[in-house]
This record gives C-alpha cells, sequence and structure tokens, in this order.
C-alpha cells in the first residue's frame, strides 16, 4: 500500500539528513511525501516538485506510481538503486555533484568577479521586466533562470535573482531555484554564445552577497564539472558524486504485453511533412519498434518506441504520440504516408 502524508516527523528517521535536512520546508514547489505505512513506515519517498528522493527501505509501489510528468528519482542507496533500474530500465542514468552546504564565503573576492564583468555586459537584478526578458531569451537554458517558479507573481514574491543583459537581450544571469524561509539553492545559466566570459561568475557572485546581506544560506549542486569548478571558485568545496535517473511518463503508460502482429507493416520509409517531428523510418530490432527522426533540435536521432495503446505509440524524450493506420501514420494531426 501506498500512503500520503503530510507529517514529515513521520518519516524523517528515514531521509536523516539526506539529501538536505530542510527540504521539505521548500516555498516555491510542491511537497509530497507518500509512505509504504501511515505511522510507522519503513520506506518513503519525497516529492520536490517533479525530483523524487528515495529513502529507507526499497519499495516497488512507492516508484512505480503512475506519473503524468517526467520524474528524477534519486536514490538513497544501492538498493534504491538496483531497485530503480529494474523497474525502469530504459531510464536515462545521470551523474551529479553534491557541494558541502558550509561555504565559507570572502566577500572582497566575491565583489571583484562582480567588478570584472566585462564591457558591454550589465548586471540587472530580475524585476518584472527583467522577468519578461529571461522568458524572451535566445537561449532556452536561459529562460531557467525564472523556470522554477509557478509564475511572475510568485518569483517576484519568493525568488532573487540576477540577469546579465547584452544590447537590451538577457544572455544568462544567476537565480533562485529551490526558495526556503532563510535559504535558497541557486540556478545559473548563459547563453552558449556568452561563454567563457565570466558572466556566471559576476551573476553567481552577486546573487550570493545579496544572500549574505539577507542572512540568508546559498547552497549550491552541480550537474556537471563545469559547475562544480564554479562554485569552487566562488568559496564552496566539492563533497562526492551521485546517481540519478530520469523516468519518462511514457514508461508508465506503456503496455507491458503488447501485441506485435502488426508491428512489422508499420516499418518501411514515411514522408516528412510533420514540421516538429520529422519520423523518417521505422524498423524492428531484437522484437522492439525503432524510429530514425528528426525534429527542432536534433537532426536524424535514433529512438526507441513504447506502445501505449493499440497502434499508438510514444517515445522516451518527447511527448508526440505516432499513430499508426494501413500504409500511414498520423503525427500531431499530420497524415505521413508510408513510402513504396
Amino acid at each position: 500500500m501506498v500512503y500520503k502524508t503530510e507529517d514529515y516527523s513521520i518519516v524523517q528517521h528515514l531521509f536523516g539528513d539526506w539529501p538536505f535536512s530542510y527540504w521539505p520546508t521548500v516555498m516555491n514547489q510542491k511537497v509530497k511525501i507518500y509512505a509504504d505505512d501511515p505511522i510507522h513506515p519503513e520506506s518513503a519517498v519525497g516529492f520536490l516538485g517533479r525530483w523524487a528522493y528515495c529513502a529507507g527501505k526499497p519499495n516497488k509501489a512507492l516508484i512505480t506510481r503512475k506519473e503524468r510528468e517526467w520524474l528524477c528519482l534519486f536514490p538513497q542507496n544501492r538498493k534504491w538503486k538496483k531497485l530503480i533500474e529494474e523497474c525502469f530500465p530504459d531510464a536515462e542514468r545521470w551523474t551529479r555533484f553534491a557541494i558541502k552546504h558550509d561555504a565559507s564565503f570572502d566577500k572582497g573576492k566575491l565583489q571583484s568577479m562582480v567588478d570584472a564583468l566585462p564591457e558591454g555586459y550589465e548586471l540587472k537584478k530580475i524585476d518584472s521586466e527583467i522577468y519578461d526578458l529571461c522568458q524572451k531569451a535566445d537561449d532556452e537554458d536561459v529562460e531557467e533562470l525564472v523556470g522554477w517558479f509557478d509564475g511572475k507573481e510568485q518569483f517576484l514574491e519568493l525568488g532573487i535573482g540576477y540577469a546579465v543583459l547584452k544590447d537590451g537581450n538577457v544572455v544568462g544571469g544567476a537565480s533562485t531555484a529551490y526558495r526556503f524561509p532563510s535559504a535558497i539553492d541557486i540556478e545559473v545559466d548563459v547563453d552558449k554564445k556568452h561563454r567563457r566570459k565570466g558572466l556566471a561568475s559576476a551573476a553567481s557572485a552577486k546573487l550570493i552577497l545579496d544572500c549574505l546581506d539577507r542572512g540568508w544560506k546559498p547552497t549550491w549542486d552541480a550537474a556537471n564539472m563545469k559547475s562544480v569548478h564554479l562554485s569552487e571558485k566562488l568559496g564552496y568545496t566539492f563533497s562526492h558524486k551521485y546517481r540519478c535517473y530520469s523516468v519518462s511518463p511514457v514508461f508508465f503508460k506503456a503496455v507491458k504485453r503488447p501485441d506485435k502482429s502488426k508491428w512489422e507493416s508499420y516499418c518501411g520509409k514515411y514522408e516528412t511533412n510533420c514540421k516538429t517531428f520529422k519520423l523518417k523510418e521505422v524498423w524492428m530490432q531484437d522484437g522492439d519498434l525503432y524510429g530514425l527522426a528528426s525534429n527542432e533540435v536534433r537532426r536524424n536521432f535514433k529512438f526507441k518506441f513504447y506502445p501505449i495503446g493499440k497502434n499508438v505509440f510514444g517515445r522516451r524524450d518527447g511527448i508526440v504520440r505516432v499513430t499508426f493506420g494501413e500504409n500511414q501514420c498520423v503525427i500531431g494531426g499530420h497524415v505521413c504516408k508510408k513510402l513504396p
């Protein structure tokens, strides 16, 4: 059985200080906690938005509940890792880098990073006007500077951040990912065309100085080694690597024992008249259905089809549904004929 609880004290002994002791107090993301028992749980999963932290005794029921959105599963130990890999063998696996929260900052050094912002760029606090510019940024990663909040009103109430502008456009910055009563977790993004110029250092340093003036703790968690090196430059200390798993909603919808009798008839080359997702070819491989396609971001990528209906399929990394018929398929309302 799976039970939802709003009383964190019931499961606190399972989490301890992992991933960090104050995560249930986040203010800008929904916190949901599920456990295997409402009174004396041995297993629990804590959801921080779409990020799910798995603690205690590994429990299959807690991680196979149907979800409509992407999940990032974080295992507490090797036993949880094994269970996640068994339940979601096709999940994308990636490594993150934990940074110690007890950083010692040199305010003078941080200010020197702010002052080193290159000529032609300007650093501005994210207000209503800059918020709108962030959402119009050319680089979609830069949009994430305000992407952790439920709209502008919530960001202006709870979030703080600093954007780097070039010719009136936001090209990078540092802002709030998670907001806690007296702490924030930092989000840093810079347009690919403007990297290696100290923009991330300047914006991050300015944000940290603002936090220190407010008496807030600025925390950092790194997605890659570049982020680790930046954090160390600012005054943080690397702690350890950890594994996480990206689970697609299509995994929860996939038919477990599909009828594959017609799959061979779906194979072949197709017209590519759907602009957003161009399916070029379909084939069978080791009993599964695969495709070759292009979209607005990637060209000629191979992917696996997941059956979510009698003749309807999805893929791990997308939201487009492909429906196969007699010598044709339908993609987003567009009919694509099978080529001779």
